[in-house]
């Protein structure tokens, strides 16, 4: 039991060894940890332990699945959808605590703006404020993705414009008047055609935003600790074979996500390149001058999960770092250890297997046709990566907490297409889920989700 809800009585346990019966004692972090459980039982006086594989409970259901103790339950609470709201076509989205309040900011292609939602009360998300490329000037036009800087007491949007080619800082410190400061532009030595993502690190003091030119085959490294008016300082551009890479080449040809990690004092930004199927790793330290210090591919090991590497996120795990990437055309996750960043080390994978078309607990069919974005979490002591499936509208849930076996613990899918998501309707806002985030407000921990397809976000509590 946990918090004196009965989820199983065992009454009497039967091993090889004999009946376990009178004090049977569930550890708490076994029981939800995996579905291979220690149990302590006397017999006849003499305390024993055993360690049994149990299959405790299955609920099948037409909006979820559980099935053995290594099990969360994913309940759909909120969704905010299109309608006078800059959300149609939202790809990213980011979070951002501000004052007492908890935001949900999200990146509208096809609105070329941002939407501002408030979800401290998570049932009740609300729409707070929004900022449009009304004239053309802001580099908001194809917002795809964001992320969220605080500079010197005030926080801040920066945003991908893809369309524009371009970046755009928004002070959003005020989320219901958000207010464009600054913007960098495309052109010269820059590589920021396309641009795709977006990735903060802070370096010596200062702030810089890391961009992926996916048009431009590159990362521009440009320091915005002065938001009205950033300058890009660095870049680094992929070599001229193109159209994937192997251990010797710089595999940046369509470079997509971005992520920022330290490991052992220097400060890297890890990419995955959509073109190249694969991932380079990038010392930053100096801004000025970045370098490339080591990658993996798919073309040196085609059993890979690294087709049109896309999703990206870092998580670290004991002492060891590890990249948990995307792979949009093998329907997989890869895990990679980064530790060594000069010699990364693909480490495990795991696949959508058997594809009917649309994944459902009836069918037992894994979530991961199209992965797109990734947040990792840690709950409850064990690391989680949370994966937005594109093609498949779902959000996967995978226990990376022991990387070289990675599992899925839940999964969640969008369920009748009315072609609206709506709280009236009950729809679930997963139709082309691309972004994710993950935000904690009052203990419990939440996935938001942005629906390309849906024109919407939706807030799924994650409870075990």
């Amino acid at each position: 039991s946990k918090g004196g809800e009965l989820r199983h009585d065992f009454g009497q346990v039967i091993t090889e060894d004999g009946f376990y019966k009178n004090s049977i004692i569930i550890p708490s972090m076994d029981w939800y940890a995996g579905n291979i459980l220690s149990v302590t039982g006397e017999y006849y006086g003499v305390e024993t332990t055993i360690e049994k594989e149990f299959e405790v409970f299955r609920k099948i259901s037409a909006r979820m699945g559980c099935v053995n103790i290594s099990c969360y339950t994913l309940t759909s609470v909120g969704n905010v959808v299109d309608g006078s709201n800059a959300l149609e076509g939202v790809r990213g989205v980011a979070i951002a605590t501000i004052g007492s309040s908890t935001y949900a900011v999200g990146a509208s292609e096809v609105d070329d703006g941002i939407q501002i939602i408030d979800i401290s009360n998570p049932s009740n998300p609300l729409a707070v404020g929004k900022l449009l490329d009304t004239d053309g000037t802001f580099e908001l036009n194809g917002a795809v993705e964001l992320a969220i800087a605080t500079i010197e007491g005030s926080t801040y949007a920066v945003v991908a414009a893809k369309a524009d080619s371009g970046i755009s800082i928004i002070d959003i410190t005020t989320p219901s008047s958000p207010s464009h400061v600054g913007l960098v532009s495309d052109g010269g030595d820059k590589l920021l055609k396309n641009p795709y993502d977006v990735a903060i690190a802070t370096i010596g003091g200062s702030t810089y935003a890391v961009v992926t030119g996916n048009g431009d085959d590159g990362i521009e490294i440009i320091d915005i600790s002065t938001p009205s008016s950033p300058s890009p300082v660095g870049r680094l551009a992929d070599d001229s074979n193109k159209a994937g890479c192997d251990s010797t080449e710089v595999c940046l040809d369509g470079p997509v996500e971005v992520r920022i990690t330290t490991i052992g004092g220097s400060t890297y930004a890890v990419v995955v390149a959509h073109l190249d199927h694969g991932m380079e790793i990038i010392d930053i330290s100096d801004p000025t001058n970045p370098s490339s210090v080591g990658r993996i591919t798919d073309a040196d090991d085609t059993t890979r999960e690294l087709v049109n590497a896309n999703g990206l996120a870092i998580a670290t795990i004991g002492s060891s770092t590890y990249a948990v990437v995307a792979g949009y055309g093998d329907d997989g996750i890869s895990i990679i250890d980064i530790s060594t960043p000069s010699s990364p080390a693909y480490l495990s994978e795991l696949e959508d297997g058997t594809d009917t078309g649309v994944c459902t607990a009836a069918n037992g069919e894994r979530c991961l046709d199209g992965p797109r974005g990734i947040a990792v979490e840690k709950i409850n002591g064990r690391t989680y990566a949370v994966v937005a499936v594109h093609v498949d509208n779902a959000v996967s849930i995978i226990d990376i907490s022991t990387p070289s076996t990675p599992s899925i613990v839940a999964q969640f899918y969008d369920g009748t297409d009315t072609g609206v998501c709506t709280a009236a309707n009950g729809e679930r806002c997963l139709d082309g889920a691309k972004g994710v985030a993950i935000a904690t407000i009052g203990g419990s921990f939440y996935a938001v989700v942005g629906a390309q397809d849906d024109d919407g976000i939706e807030i799924i509590r994650i409870m075990d």
